[in-house]
C-alpha cells in the first residue's frame, strides 16, 4: 500500500480514535479521575475532524475545511478542560467552545473564506494557543509528584512552537502570492508533514495522559495506604516507616529524639454518652490541634483507636515536656465545645527521650507507654516523661487546670 497523503490522513484518524477509546476506557475504570474521559473524547472529536479533512476531494469546503477544523479545535478545547479537571479546577464551557465558534465565524468572512493561506494561519495560531494553555494548566499542578507531568508540558509547548513556526511560511506565501505554495492543502507535502506530526504528537500525548492517570491512581493508593482516613494524619504503618528513617538520621546527627504517646481520656465514655459521631469529631479535633501545635513537618500519626504518637528532635527532656504540654493545653481549649455535663475531652501524654540510636522505636514507644500509664494512674489530663525506655525520672504534678471562662471563650 502506498503511503500517500490520503492514506496518512486515514491512519492518523484511526489511531487517534483508538487512543481516544483507550483513554475513555481508562476513565471508566477509575471514576475518581474524570480527566481521561475528557481527553479520550477530545481525541475522538479530533479524529472526526481529521476524517472530514481527508474527504476534501468528495466534500464541500464547509465540511472538509470549516467543520473539520472546528472539530479539531473543539478537541483541543476538551484537552484543555481535561487538564483543568485533572488538577481539580473548574471547567469553563465558554472557553472550550470559544475557538471553534470563532473559527466558524471567521470562515464567514469572504477574505478568509477565499484564502486557504489565511485559514491556515488562523487555525494554526488557535491550535498553538490551546496547546500552550493546556501546558500552562499542567504546569500549575507541578507540586504533585507525577513524573509524566513534565514531559507532557514539554511536548505541548514543543507542539505549540511547531504550529507557530508554520505561520511565517503561510504569511509570506500569502504576501508574495507564491502559487507554488498556495495549493490545495490535501495534495501538498506540507499537509503530509502536518498529518505525520499530528500522528506523532497524538501518540505521545495520549501515552503521557494514560501514564499520568496511572501515576495519579498509584499515588492515591499509596496515600490511602499511609493516611488514616478519619483523622487525616499518618497511620500506624506510615508512622513506623517514618520513625525508622528518623532513627537512621539520628545515627548521623546524634540529636536526641523525643517520642510522644497521646491517649484521649475516657474516650469510651465519650462514645457511649455522646455518640460515635461526636467521638469521631473529637478524634479529628485532636489530630488537627496536635498537627497545628507540632507543625506539619513533624512525624505524627494515629497508631490505633484513640492513641496517637509523634517523634521529633528536641534539645532535652524539658523541651519535650513543654511541647507535649502545649499539645495537651491546645487540645483542651479546642475540644471545650464537646464538653458535656460531666465529661470533657482531654488527653494524657507519655514522653520518652532517646539520646542516641541505642534504642529503636519499639523500645522508646514502650517507655512512652509506661509514662502514659502513669499519667492515667495519676488522674489523666497530664504529661509524664521518662529519660529512656523503662526508667521514670520525672513525675510532674498536674499542670494547673485551664480557666473555665477562658476555655468557654475559646470554644
Amino acid at each position: 500500500m502506498n503511503l500517500d497523503v490520503g492514506t496518512l490522513s486515514v491512519v492518523t484518524a484511526f489511531v487517534t480514535t483508538l487512543l481516544g477509546a483507550l483513554l475513555v476506557f481508562a476513565g471508566m475504570q477509575n471514576r475518581s479521575i474524570r480527566a481521561p474521559m475528557w481527553w479520550g473524547s477530545a481525541h475522538i472529536v479530533g479524529a472526526a475532524g481529521l476524517g472530514l479533512v481527508s474527504s476534501a476531494d468528495a466534500s464541500p469546503d464547509f465540511v472538509a475545511v470549516d467543520l473539520a477544523n472546528a472539530l479539531v479545535l473543539l478537541g483541543y478545547g476538551l484537552t484543555w478542560a481535561g487538564a483543568r479537571l485533572f488538577d481539580g479546577r473548574k471547567v469553563q464551557p465558554v472557553v472550550v467552545v470559544f475557538a471553534p465558534v470563532l473559527w466558524l465565524l471567521a470562515c464567514r468572512i469572504p477574505s478568509i473564506a477565499e484564502d486557504p493561506n489565511l485559514r491556515h494561519l488562523l487555525v494554526s495560531a488557535m491550535l498553538a494557543m490551546l496547546a500552550a494553555a493546556t501546558a500552562e494548566e499542567f504546569w500549575r499542578g507541578r507540586n504533585e509528584p507525577l513524573m509524566s507531568r513534565w514531559p507532557t508540558v514539554i511536548v505541548l509547548l514543543a507542539y505549540a512552537a511547531a504550529l507557530l513556526a508554520r505561520i511565517p511560511t503561510t504569511y509570506y506565501s500569502h504576501v508574495l502570492d507564491d502559487h507554488s505554495l498556495n495549493h490545495s492543502l490535501m495534495s501538498g507535502i506540507s499537509f503530509a508533514l502536518l498529518a505525520f506530526g499530528t500522528l506523532l504528537f497524538t501518540v505521545v500525548i495520549a501515552f503521557l495522559q494514560l501514564n499520568m492517570t496511572k501515576e495519579r491512581t498509584e499515588l492515591q493508593h499509596k496515600i490511602a495506604s499511609l493516611i488514616d482516613p478519619l483523622s487525616g494524619v499518618a497511620n500506624r504503618r506510615a508512622f513506623l516507616d517514618g520513625s525508622s528513617a528518623l532513627f537512621r538520621q539520628q545515627a548521623v546527627d546524634h540529636e536526641p529524639l523525643a517520642v510522644f504517646l497521646f491517649d484521649l481520656d475516657r474516650f469510651k465514655e465519650i462514645n457511649d454518652k455522646m455518640g460515635h459521631a461526636v467521638g469521631d469529631k473529637v478524634l479529628q479535633c485532636f489530630a488537627a490541634a496536635a498537627t497545628k501545635t507540632l507543625g506539619s513537618d513533624v512525624l505524627f500519626g494515629r497508631i490505633g483507636g484513640e492513641e496517637f504518637a509523634a517523634i521529633l528532635q528536641v534539645g532535652d527532656l524539658g523541651e519535650a515536656f513543654a511541647i507535649a504540654d502545649r499539645v495537651r493545653r491546645n487540645f483542651a481549649e479546642t475540644a471545650a465545645r464537646f464538653r458535656g455535663s460531666d465529661l470533657s475531652p482531654t488527653v494524657s501524654v507519655g514522653v520518652t527521650l532517646g539520646v542516641d540510636d541505642t534504642f529503636g522505636v519499639d523500645a522508646l514507644l514502650a517507655g512512652a507507654d509506661q509514662a502514659l500509664y502513669r499519667a492515667k494512674a495519676l488522674g489523666r489530663n497530664r504529661v509524664q516523661t521518662t529519660a529512656s525506655a523503662g526508667e521514670v525520672v520525672r513525675s510532674p504534678s498536674l499542670v494547673p487546670g485551664l480557666d473555665a471562662a477562658r476555655v468557654e471563650a475559646a470554644a
